[in-house]
């Protein structure tokens, strides 16, 4: 067999499975094959791995031997084509050797081995599969960003897929992004970073399926590329459960871009809590440096609206910073119950959980002073006092083991391990009775929504097959009279 293909080629397709090869942690006794494939139409170069398998094809190659596959060390193959020069390379294989020339030099040999293929790795004919939607390898990659440790819950570590789209959670944050797969079974895929490398390809298809050993499997195929790896077993999550309705929510926040840019940049780059204070017409944020026990406060400017404004949620930093981070500008949340902070207005729905109860604030609405750049309360008792005079605070329960006190002027004196007042289980419970019946009251209307608009579409259906038969029948008078 002879291939002759452009150097500048192998090397593109060659770069993706070496990072591969690179970032899987290998027994000490696996050396890593490059796959040489060719059938009726393409040639492609792979390399299988226990848990993974890529297989690029070569464009513009030229072979003329067809069905044909053999494998040469992908190390040794490696250093002989950093040391050719040239543009043109030909690889040519017989029974004992592998000759590989660069524009008529010669550069070296290597012997063939046998091509092994991983049964595990083979599409059956009845794998769940569906067509991928364009920049399907972003998506997935943005939800990763919210997906939690595999040591702290295996299921949560990965990007779940299904007939109802991407969803990505970690316990305390959730993306989900509604796409139109045609999917009979979800499927988890497990964190990696060969997406990342494949990113650039075009993704055109997954497809799923169990082997014979229980393994679970999934394919991700594109015009010139297929990645094999092992699925997580595992039961993911209802998510859609814990999702609230857009329209309980009455709390509602949209930033401009330039306040959503200035509280990005705002944001500690470290973990830390704050006090989310909601006027009309602006946010205020108190943010905690856990270190020194200082206060930071800053305001912007925002549209809101809701019931007895000024509303106050306590929150983790990092949260908003990952819902700023993914483009998000609106917010919103219920006032009378704790629950997700949801958004919608963006690519998806990303939400997480506030750290405390929210609660009606205290705090008289004031006129919005003029946006400044954030200071920071210092410890010094005199400046505190000053601070804390022209931005006097109550503070919100953080969990049920930490607490501030909101009679204390000085940031120095948070007695952080005050213990809360242990919440009702009777309101709580009558509480969710009540929201989960203005659910199904919701629910109800859109269906009985529904049905009205699907009797419209069938009675104008009907009109347009009335139109259409007397339309035809006036043509075949016509046609008859002439």
């Amino acid at each position: 067999m002879k291939i002759t293909v452009l150097k500048s080629t192998v090397e593109e397709a060659l770069s993706p499975i070496l990072k591969m090869v690179s970032n899987a942690k290998l027994p000490i006794d696996c050396h890593p094959t490059l796959t040489f494939q060719s059938d009726k139409q393409r040639i492609t170069i792979g390399c299988t791995l226990p848990e993974h398998q890529l297989s690029i094809v070569l464009l513009d190659a030229v072979f003329d031997e067809k069905n044909t596959a053999f494998d040469v060390n992908l190390d040794m193959f490696r250093r002989l084509l950093v040391s050719a020069k040239g543009i043109r390379l030909s690889i040519e294989q017989d029974a004992a050797h592998v000759v590989l020339n660069c524009d008529d030099r010669f550069i070296g040999q290597l012997v063939p081995m046998t091509s092994k293929s991983d049964i595990k790795f083979a599409i059956p004919k009845d794998a769940d599969a569906t067509v991928l939607p364009t920049n399907f390898a972003n998506f997935l990659l943005q939800a990763f960003t919210c997906a939690g440790d595999p040591k702290d819950r295996l299921a949560l570590s990965g990007v779940n897929v299904s007939s109802k789209g991407i969803a990505s959670t970690d316990g305390r944050q959730l993306f989900h992004l509604p796409l139109p797969l045609q999917l009979k079974n979800d499927v988890t895929l497990p964190q990696s970073k060969n997406y990342a490398l494949l990113k650039c390809l075009r993704w055109t298809s997954l497809a799923h399926w169990k082997t014979t050993n229980g393994d679970w499997m999934f394919t991700i195929a594109g015009d010139c590329f297929s990645y094999t790896a092992k699925a997580l077993d595992t039961r993911y999550p209802n998510y859609l459960q814990i999702i609230p309705p857009l329209e309980t929510c009455d709390v509602k926040i949209t930033l401009p871009q330039e306040s959503a840019e200035s509280l990005l940049s705002f944001l500690d780059k470290k973990t830390s809590f704050a006090t989310l204070t909601v006027h009309s017409d602006r946010i205020e944020l108190l943010e905690e440096n856990e270190q020194d026990n200082s206060l930071r406060p800053g305001m912007f400017k925002a549209k809101c609206s809701g019931p007895s404004l000024p509303q106050e949620v306590r929150i983790n930093t990092c949260y908003l910073k990952q819902f700023l981070k993914m483009g998000f500008t609106s917010l919103a949340f219920q006032s009378k119950s704790q629950c997700p902070l949801v958004s919608s207005a963006g690519v998806g729905i990303y939400m997480f959980m506030p750290c405390g109860f929210v609660r009606h604030s205290n705090v008289p609405a004031t006129a919005p002073a003029q946006e400044a750049s954030p200071a920071t309360i210092s410890n010094s008792p005199a400046t505190n006092t000053t601070n804390i005079k022209i931005k006097e605070k109550t503070m919100s329960e953080v969990t049920s083991t930490t607490s501030i006190n909101p009679t204390i002027a000085n940031p120095v004196a948070f007695n952080r391990t005050q213990p809360v007042t242990p919440s009702n289980p009777l309101e709580e419970t009558i509480s969710s009775i009540a929201s989960m019946r203005e659910q199904l009251a919701n629910l109800e209307a859109r269906l009985l929504e529904a049905g009205r608009k699907i009797k419209a579409a069938l009675i104008e259906q009907k009109q347009k097959e009335r139109l259409y038969a007397d339309a035809t029948r006036k043509l075949e008078r016509i046609r008859l009279a002439v």
